[in-house]
């Protein structure tokens, strides 16, 4: 062999030897915080009860929308050469995020005050820095009902929800993600939500 193949033949070992540890490197393990905003849709159900000279009412498809904003953490971990799971929560805050219908002499407004989340995620990332993933979980939402005449009632539920999505990081440790998630509370009064969020997430 020539004496200058031998040091290059060494280097396209080491390469080769190289290769399964280099394709097994990844940006998606671990813990990691988030912010996000966007857009909140809503689809509710409103049910006017019964009152002097007036009959109960159903009234369903009332619209509304408004901005969100909110934070997010979890964890999770390549799980197969391009299969990720983890698990996340998240905290909600609309920004006037309304339904309202005007019916029967009565003013109702359906009002999404705060929500909480927790779900979990599972993903395919092509090449281990990008991801796109399904999110199933349970929320719960604070709702508020006000109706004029009438009165005003909040409430706690809890909701199941489901979204898609993708991250791609920008950096080592941020990564830029966007997220589609509809839940769906349940019972006579009930605001159906519809979100498009985008955000940054740091790894750590």
């Amino acid at each position: 062999m020539p004496r200058i193949a031998r040091p290059l033949l060494a280097i396209a070992l080491a390469g080769a030897a190289a290769l399964p540890a280099a394709a097994q490197e990844t940006r998606l393990d671990g813990f990691y915080l988030g912010i996000f905003g966007g857009i909140a849709v809503l689809d509710s159900t409103v049910v006017i009860p019964a009152a002097e000279g007036r009959a109960a009412a159903k009234f369903v498809d009332q619209g509304g929308d408004g901005a969100v904003i909110g934070l997010r953490g979890g964890w999770g971990r390549m799980i197969s050469r391009h299969g990720y799971a983890g698990i996340e929560g998240e905290f909600l805050l609309p920004i006037d995020v309304t339904s309202r219908l005007n019916a029967l002499g009565v003013e109702y407004r359906d009002r999404l005050r705060n929500e909480f989340g927790v779900y979990g995620r599972i993903g395919w990332s092509p090449e281990r820095n990008s991801l796109f993933f399904l999110r199933a979980g349970m929320t719960i939402p604070r709702q508020s009902f006000d109706s004029v005449p009438g009165g005003s009632r909040e409430t706690w539920s809890v909701a199941p929800a489901i979204g898609l999505g993708a991250e791609t990081h920008v950096t080592r440790h941020v990564a830029a993600r966007i997220d589609a998630t509809y839940s769906w509370p349940t019972g006579d009064n009930r605001m159906e939500s519809y979100r498009m969020t985008a955000g940054l997430a740091w790894r750590f």
